[in-house]
C-alpha cells in the first residue's frame, strides 16, 4: 500500500504554533497515522464543494484538523488546525 505524503499550508504551520506543544504534536502525530489510508479516519464536511471537499480529522475533543486529499498525487494536504469551536467557520 503506498503512502500518502502530507503538505501543511501557511496558515496550518501557524495554527500549530499556537497551540499548546503536547497538543501540536498529537496533531502532528494523528496526522501521520493517517497516511496509509486517510478515509478511514476522516469525514466529510457537508458543505463542502463536491470536486474539491475538505474534510475533517478529528485529533482530541476538541481540536481539529480540516484536509483536503488529492489522491491522484497522493497528498494530504493539511489546511487549518484550530478547537472545534472556531475551525468550521471558514469552511
Amino acid at each position: 500500500m503506498t503512502l500518502y505524503r502530507v503538505k501543511y499550508t501557511n496558515r496550518a504551520d501557524r495554527d500549530l504554533e499556537k497551540l499548546p506543544r503536547e497538543i501540536a504534536k498529537k496533531v502532528v502525530s494523528a496526522i501521520q497515522n493517517i497516511k496509509k489510508d486517510p478515509y478511514q479516519y476522516i469525514k466529510k464536511m457537508k458543505a463542502s464543494n463536491p470536486t474539491h471537499p475538505v474534510y475533517s480529522l478529528r485529533v482530541q475533543k476538541d481540536v481539529r484538523a480540516l484536509l483536503s486529499i488529492h489522491d491522484d498525487v497522493l497528498i494530504i494536504h493539511v489546511l487549518e488546525i484550530d478547537y472545534r469551536k472556531q475551525a468550521y467557520r471558514d469552511f
